[in-house]
């Protein structure tokens, strides 16, 4: 399981499937007074979010968290083609940019003491218009 774009590289941390928003289009619409109905005034389509929920882990402290977290978002901008690899079965996305990512709650300590410090949330991706 891997998500990989650019330098960008999941590794062995856990994560979910890419979930690819529709693509964004302009629509105007404008109605006029004393007449019945609207005008809609559709564009073509633009690019597209994707979203992917990740599980950092395996830190020795909160503020090694946070160090992995910060050297992440150091990777913002990384574009390409985003591969996301799940059981040797590998979905593309070409034209894709790296948005950050975005903790969706504080660090913890696995109680097991196995997996160490962690942090569950979310990548960010902007596919280009196809």
């Amino acid at each position: 399981m891997t998500i990989t774009i650019g330098a960008v590289n999941t590794g062995t941390n856990l994560h979910g499937t890419i979930q690819a928003q529709p693509p964004a289009f302009d629509n105007v619409v404008q109605s006029f007074f004393g007449v019945y109905g609207e005008f809609h005034l559709l564009g073509k389509t633009h690019g597209r979010d994707l979203t992917c929920w990740l599980l950092l882990y395996g830190f020795g402290s909160h503020a090694l968290v946070q160090t992995g977290v910060t050297l992440l978002n150091a990777l913002i901008l990384e574009n390409g083609t985003l591969t996301h690899t799940i059981n040797g079965n590998a979905t593309t996305y070409d034209d894709t940019v790296f948005l950050g990512f975005t903790p969706d709650e504080d660090p913890w300590l696995d109680g097991s003491g196995v997996n160490g410090w962690q942090v569950r949330g979310t990548m960010k991706f902007r596919q280009a218009a196809q």
